[in-house]
């Protein structure tokens, strides 16, 4: 048990942030929940153990910060996989119009299909976005036929069809659709113009 040996601690290096130790309102983000976020997009599945030695904390606040993003809806965590090789290969975005009315029916239904992965209502004249991984090409007319049945009011207005990602949720692809490197979010960056 040599954690529990009486003795100094090791010097907190200066360029790892500090979790807070003071009260924190409700909605801010801490410099240390900046580091922890930007630690777990590497690597999601890294442990507390992993997280607390990187950013020089201790375990339960690593677990305790990271449980707390998640619970307030700040952090999720997210499992994909090679597309490609999974049969995925095609990827479709379509850009509907659909009644506002009709949206709370039409968005739930269409977030249920097995294609979706994502699912979005939007502002302005095309205000639902929908993306999908399908098997092949002539798998867009099936589900835009598909969906035209199902949901008269939806109206299709345009779509890009995609053979091939080189990057996907901040992760660098292979030409199979594995990870072979990171480009981090940096989500308090000033946008560029």
């Amino acid at each position: 048990m040599a954690h529990c040996r009486p003795g100094p601690r090791p010097a907190r290096p200066a360029d790892r942030p500090t979790p807070a130790r003071t009260p924190v309102a409700p909605g801010e983000i801490t410099p240390f929940d900046r580091a922890l976020i930007t630690r777990l997009a590497h690597d999601g599945r890294a442990s507390y153990q992993a997280l607390a030695g990187d950013l020089g904390v201790s375990l339960n606040t690593a677990k305790r910060r990271t449980e707390h993003l998640t619970r307030r809806g700040l952090l999720r965590f997210r499992c994909d996989f090679a597309r490609p090789l999974g049969g995925w290969p095609v990827s479709v975005t379509l850009w509907a119009r659909v009644p506002p009315a009709d949206l709370p029916e039409i968005g739930p239904a269409l977030m249920r299909l097995p294609e979706t992965r994502n699912c979005a209502a939007v502002s302005g004249p095309h205000n639902l976005i929908l993306q999908a991984s399908l098997h092949s090409v002539s798998d867009v007319l099936r589900l835009e036929t598909q969906l035209a049945s199902a949901h008269p009011s939806l109206d299709i207005v345009d779509r890009v069809i995609t053979l091939r990602q080189d990057k996907l949720l901040g992760r660098l692809l292979d030409p199979h659709g594995r990870s072979v490197g990171i480009v981090p979010p940096d989500l308090w960056a000033e946008p560029a113009m």
